[in-house]
This record gives C-alpha cells, structure tokens and sequence, in this order.
C-alpha cells in the first residue's frame, strides 16, 4: 500500500522548508513570496497532498469540527435540522459529525468523550439529557448548544429553538376557540424539558374549560398508534388529540381509519413539527410549524460571534406557526 505524502515530501518537491509549507496550510502566508507560494500549491497539487485536520487540531486545539448529537435520526424532523446546520456551517468555513444517541444516557456520553476527542469546534445537542458527564463538559468548555430542550437548571448554555410553552398555549387556546370537548395529549416523556413545556403551555391554554386525558409517549408513530389504539378500543366519543410530534399523529391517524373513523368528523387531530413529509403524505394534518431550516444559521450565527460580543442570554428563539389544515 502506497503511503500517502507527508508535509515532507512537499516540502523536498518545492524545494522549501516544512515550515515554510506549513505557513502555507495554516493560513498564514502573508510572509511567503507569491513565487513560493505557487511552488508550494503545485507540488502540493502533484502529491494530492492534503494536511492533516488531526496534526491541525493538535496544534490549536481545535479542530473545524462541529458534533451534532441527535436522539433519533429517523426521525424527519431530526433530519431536516440536521440538513440545516450542516448547510451553514459549510457556509462558514465548518464541517458536521452527525451521530445519534438513541436517547440513551450512557450512548449520549460515549459520543460526548468522543467529541472531546475530535477537539471539536462545538457540540450541537437536539434533545440532550441531563448526565453529569454533560454538566461537566458544560462548565469546562463553554462550546455547548442545545437545541429543542433547553439545559436543565444549572447549566449555563445557549439554546435555539421555539419557545415550546407557547406553543403548547397556543395550541390550548385553539381548542377552546373550537369547543373541542374529550381533549387528550399525547405528550412526550416529562423528564425532557421540552416535553414539559409543551405540555403544560396545552394544559394552561385548555384552562378550566374541559379536561384532559394525558398519555406519556415516545415520539414514534409505533407509538402514537398503540396509544390510539387502546383509547379508540374503548367507549366512542369524539376525542380531540394534541400529539406530541407528527410521527406520533401518523400514527394516531393510521388507528382511526383502521376503526373507519373520519378526521376530523369523528376525530380531532393536531400534530407538532410540521416536518417536510406533511407535504407529500399528510397535508390533512393540523399542526404547530417549527421552522427547521432556521437552526442552522441560528447556530452557525453563535459559533461566528466572538463569546466577548455576546449578552450574557445568548440563546435564539424561533417564531413557531399553527398550520391549520383539515384534522383539527
């Protein structure tokens, strides 16, 4: 096996020091002649020489490399952010690590150590969970963003996102207006701070007018659909559903015509995201829009701005939407 080329050997076919050649590829050239520049370039270009981003990292303790960590990469939503922030960061000079957690605490970690490893620019966190490994790294490296969940209490971080309370509120509020009767929420699981809140912003939206059946979830349209089923099996009556995420109301949605049931006529269904697939294979579902292709230049804003430029608040808050359709 042929070995690749080394600074070295650039350096020995442009007839210059290796300091010289790495002046070069560090970006500091203002001190080079353009004649050794262009020596440099060529043999470079004649080796396929291309330096190390290990060695660079190394050197500065930093690479040009941004870890996004993700809870589940299935998921379309996941993805369309992730396509959002591995656009920007392009954009700026960045390249993305994207790696999924699963939302598993121990996985979470490994990726973390990982990504400590890599000397990473940033650590972009969609749905992080609370570990002292991750309190840890917070505190130590200051180059943390979360995304969707904000850091739990004590964890001085920036965020980008929507603000979920709100959201839920409004959703609540729009029940009302409806008279929608037999609410439930199918919400995610209440140790995510994301979770809460959009819960709680429904159940204060919804107020004292009706009362709310409540079912913890996963964000999966397996789940979704077992919740359905089990509620649909039992007494008939016109349930109103707010879903915690659009895969849950996928899900919900496929129950209810299995059992002939018609939305909204006989079901009421609002779903979360509004992710790139509604479009094609949902345009009936009522749901909250979160402009996922916002995130990327909100987070490549904050890794582009000096930490000494920044309010001491350096989180992004996104406007969200309620796109009304025809399940709700």
């Amino acid at each position: 096996m042929t070995k690749p080329p080394t600074i070295r050997d650039v350096a020995r076919l442009s007839g210059v020091s290796t300091a010289t050649v790495s002046r070069y590829f560090s970006g500091k050239a203002d001190a080079i002649s353009p004649r050794t520049l262009e020596s440099v370039r060529h043999a470079a270009k004649v080796l396929g020489y291309t330096p190390s981003e290990i060695g660079r990292s190394l050197r500065l303790a930093q690479s040009r490399v941004v870890v996004m960590l993700v809870p589940d990469a299935t998921n379309h939503f996941t993805a369309d952010i992730a396509v959002s922030v591995e656009s920007a960061l392009k954009g700026v000079g960045l390249s993305m690590v994207l790696a999924n957690t699963g939302e598993n605490a121990a996985q979470q970690d490994r990726l973390l150590a990982d990504a400590q490893g890599l000397r990473a620019r940033a650590i972009v966190l969609q749905g992080a969970i609370d570990t002292p490994k991750l309190r840890e790294l917070v505190a130590q490296q200051g180059n943390l963003i979360f995304v969707n969940r904000r850091p739990a209490k004590g964890m001085n971080a920036p965020y980008v996102g929507i603000d979920n309370f709100q959201a839920g509120l409004a959703v609540g509020r729009y029940f009302v207006e409806r008279g929608y009767r037999n609410c439930v929420a199918i919400h995610g699981p209440r140790h995510y701070s994301g979770s809460t809140a959009r819960l709680d912003g429904f159940l204060s939206g919804i107020g004292d007018t009706t009362s709310v059946m409540q079912f913890e979830s996963a964000y999966t349209m397996q789940a979704g659909y077992e919740h359905a089923c089990r509620l649909l099996d039992g007494a008939r009556q016109k349930y109103s559903v707010f879903c915690a995420n659009d895969m849950i109301a996928y899900g919900f949605y496929r129950a209810a015509i299995e059992r002939n049931l018609r939305v909204p006529d006989d079901l009421v269904i609002f779903g979360f995201d509004d992710n790139r697939l509604n479009e094609w294979l949902a345009p009936w579902l009522t749901t909250v829009k979160v402009p996922a292709l916002d995130f990327g230049p909100a987070i490549a804003e904050l890794l582009e701005t000096p930490r000494a430029d920044q309010q001491h608040d350096r989180s992004i808050i996104l406007p969200f939407e309620l796109k009304v359709r025809q399940s709700a």
